[in-house]
């Protein structure tokens, strides 16, 4: 006579798969993944970027991005093919896209990195990963001091183009906000004559400190400086 097996997980037994599945949190699934990251075990596709190449798995990619499900089941030569050549992005940058795949979170290096980043995701249409790259730059740009903003090197105006060019309307759009409302740190820039006819007018638009601010104030420090010489002379 045959007995019914009953598998045990922590001392309760396991009714289905959804429920056991359903425990699970879901950084287990993410963390699980990561494991097969740039690894050969299982891969069944090669992408070969500036002459290395990257292991990766077609299961994993069909289901996370949509452009990768098209390109490997449709009537494209990626479907039939093992060793798949990738341009416009560097290895570092197809890799952090990859582990964003794997794992659903990434962390970029620095701006440049994520914007970098930011590039590959417009490539393959993975908005959410565009989104967190759009986040990750403004949160690096806000938290920067003043004097961090006029040292560094990166060229903001061209930092703006490029969001503007690969459809980043949330980022471009702050970046324009945030040179107007850094103007006296930015105008002194040489990028800064790169911008647009239409650019430039919302930027002096809605610079600060504004026109009228500053003429208010020079007024006000002539005021102080009168009153000062008239207090010495009595």
């Amino acid at each position: 006579m045959l007995k019914r097996a009953v598998l045990f997980t922590d001392r309760q037994p396991i009714k289905n798969c959804k429920t056991y599945q359903a425990r699970k949190p879901l950084w287990f699934y993410s963390t699980s993944l990561k494991f097969f990251l740039n690894k050969p075990m299982l891969a069944d596709v090669v992408f070969e970027i500036q002459g290395a190449t990257v292991p990766a798995h077609r299961a994993i990619l069909v289901a996370r991005c949509e452009v990768m499900a098209a390109m490997f089941n449709g009537n494209y030569m990626e479907a039939k093919s093992v060793l798949i050549p990738v341009y416009g992005v560097s290895k570092e940058t197809f890799l952090s896209f990859l582990e964003y795949l794997y794992t659903d979170s990434c962390c970029p290096a620095g701006i440049f990195q994520a914007m970098c980043l930011l590039i590959c995701a417009e490539m393959y249409q993975v908005s959410r990963l565009q989104h967190i790259c759009e986040l990750f730059i403004i949160t690096q740009l806000q938290s920067m001091p003043s004097r961090e903003l006029a040292s560094m090197n990166l060229d903001i105006v061209d930092l703006l183009k490029k969001a503007k060019f690969h459809h980043s309307d949330c980022l471009s759009t702050w970046l324009l906000h945030f040179i107007a409302t850094n103007y006296l740190i930015f105008s002194q820039k040489p990028e800064f004559q790169d911008l647009s006819v239409e650019e430039r007018s919302f930027v002096e638009k809605h610079r600060w400190p504004s026109n009228m601010y500053l003429k208010q104030l020079a007024e006000y420090r002539k005021y102080i400086h009168s009153r000062k010489c008239r207090c010495l002379v009595m």
